[in-house]
């Protein structure tokens, strides 16, 4: 569930393991990640252990699902005790093992690296299966040591591809030889920023690219010297096919990366060795070229404007776009009033782009590429199969890392005390429990109480209490301080706080039955859409890919 615990104190996950740091060294120590650090590597990973406490261990029975496909876990997991087999789930929910993992063997590389979802069920094999969890932001303990960070590249660039071959059109009907023999010659490339040219106009060069992450721009150049941007192509498309077949190898447009992607450059031979051997493969290439050229014979040049600011905007790498039609809006403000009631404050705030008819507000997008996500030093943010994006509350020390991440400004930090109350309203609202932050969350970090009392807040003033509230908190501190006993004397947590602020965002009123913006417009114009559903559906210049992103209703923040 979104919001991890509910009311109440520390609530550990289900199967939780508490080890000293240095016994779960010994165990890892042993496997093939591990066995080359250093001294000074071994006690910094250790020391790592013993501070995050995202890095656990967690026990399940034979057959428990440890996780299933799609689900957006973005942690490298070790086998420490018994094994996981890794099961592929058809269309018709029949499950197939393809693989398995024993002590010592690890998994979950796509998503700590790349952050793919889940591309399996993982199930335990045996009772007492225990799998540490390393989360995404503390892979750095790991990838300071050179052979480990060897192994972990070198076993995501056999999944990418493998990962990329199953999924695409391209090689629907491909024998497995083939693939291996590919596997060997092709090349993963990551880049981070926008702008960066993949291909040049003009160019000779025979590779093609399958864009394995993200998003990249096709422009030409004109012979007045402008640009004009043709389209945007997204994970699971492929470009510089024309020019392998008839262009001479001679590239005809400029392609840049529109953010973070990630690309598998195939080489021009393998390319002309695919097309010759399996015609189906070919077929599907001069069929995508045809459906290009169709495509660019509607592109107007107002258009290629309008789509040029949109990549710049960050409007096309969205997944989730909250609009408001103009021709339908009446400035009644009744969705900035609704979200605001809901969630303790607003948000959305009613200005920002407007692309033709349509305003989009500033209000979470669901990003493609979430910077949030990343910036999160405990992996308090998480993503759902469904493409939402949301806090688990209780993992969240209120650092304000997500607000500053966040390119669009989209994501606010509102008191404690305020944003209590919100999680209660929402509560009366749905009829059972949300996260509630008094009296303690579920984390911890080094500040105390009595420090997080009587700390400063964002505007410099002390925070005040109610008595009732006060109350609350230190008799229920008290309690915990008695059923806890002395300290452990290795692996302890640091002493349970209360955070100042928590962070918030549209999460599409997630564990709500209605999004409060959408439900409260008397006109029907504000709406959540995808970036596509903003051009002529026969332009075709971004393809919206899977539907991923959508509101679940019954989960819980």
């Amino acid at each position: 569930m979104g919001g991890g615990g509910l009311t109440g104190g520390p609530v550990e996950p289900a199967g939780a393991v508490r080890i000293p740091a240095n016994e779960l060294w010994s165990q890892l120590s042993g496997c093939d990640l591990f066995a080359s650090f250093s001294q000074e590597q071994h006690e910094a990973f250790v020391k790592a252990c013993d501070r995050e406490a995202a890095m656990r261990v967690q026990q399940f029975d034979r057959d428990a699902l440890v996780c299933a496909k799609g689900e957006f876990e973005l942690d490298l997991c070790v086998v420490l005790k018994g094994g996981v087999n890794l099961l592929e789930v058809s269309a018709d929910q029949v499950r197939t093992k393809v693989g398995d993992r024993g002590v010592g063997g690890f998994y979950g590389e796509l998503g700590a690296l790349g952050g793919m979802p889940r591309t399996v069920d993982i199930v335990a094999a045996a009772d007492g299966t225990q799998i540490f969890y390393i989360p995404r932001h503390c892979l750095k303990f790991v990838e300071t040591n050179d052979e480990a960070r060897e192994i972990l590249a070198k076993r995501y660039r056999e999944r990418a591809i493998r990962v990329m071959v199953s999924e695409l059109e391209l090689f629907k009907g491909v024998q497995s030889e083939f693939i291996d023999r590919l596997l060997a010659d092709c090349e993963i490339h990551h880049y981070d920023q926008r702008g960066i040219v993949l291909i040049k106009q003009g160019e000779v060069d025979h590779s093609l690219f399958v864009i394995r992450d993200g998003y990249v721009q096709v422009a030409r150049q004109r012979e007045d010297g402008t640009q004009r941007v043709l389209a945007y192509l997204r994970a699971g498309e492929y470009f510089g096919e024309e020019s392998l077949l008839g262009g001479g190898g001679i590239r005809n447009a400029n392609v840049l990366t529109a953010g973070k992607c990630e690309v598998i450059k195939i080489r021009g031979e393998d390319l002309a060795m695919l097309v010759k051997q399996f015609p189906d493969s070919e077929a599907q290439i001069f069929a995508t070229i045809e459906r290009r050229h169709e495509n660019q014979k509607h592109l107007t040049p107002e258009l290629s404007v309008v789509l040029n600011e949109s990549g710049q905007l960050g409007v096309i790498q969205a997944d989730a776009l909250l609009v408001m039609d103009l021709d339908l809006c009446v400035k009644c403000d009744n969705c900035v009033k609704a979200c605001e009631s809901l969630h303790g404050a607003s948000r959305l705030i009613r200005t920002g782009i407007q692309l033709g008819k349509y305003l989009i507000p500033a209000a979470c997008r669901h990003c493609d590429d979430p910077k949030c996500m990343n910036a999160c030093p405990t992996g308090a943010i998480k993503r759902r199969p469904e493409g939402e994006i949301y806090f688990q509350y209780d993992m969240c020390i209120g650092c304000s890392n997500c607000k500053f991440a966040c390119p669009y400004d989209n994501i606010a930090m509102i008191e404690t005390k305020q944003f209590d109350a919100a999680q209660a309203r929402k509560a009366e609202v749905v009829g059972r429990d949300f996260f509630r932050p008094y009296p303690v969350p579920s984390h911890a970090v080094e500040q105390s109480l009595w420090s997080r009392i009587f700390a400063s807040n964002e505007q410099g003033d002390h925070e005040r209490l109610a008595p009732s509230i006060w109350q609350r908190i230190l008799g229920r501190n008290q309690a915990l301080e008695q059923q806890a006993g002395p300290p452990a004397e290795s692996g302890a947590k640091p002493e349970t706080h209360i955070p100042t602020v928590y962070p918030i965002k549209c999460d599409l009123c997630d564990g709500l039955p209605f999004m409060g913006c959408v439900h409260a417009c008397p006109t029907g114009s504000a709406m959540r859409i995808t970036p596509a559903e903003l051009f002529p559906e026969t332009t075709g210049v971004v393809i919206s890919g899977p539907d991923r992103v959508r509101k679940v209703i019954g989960s819980n923040d």
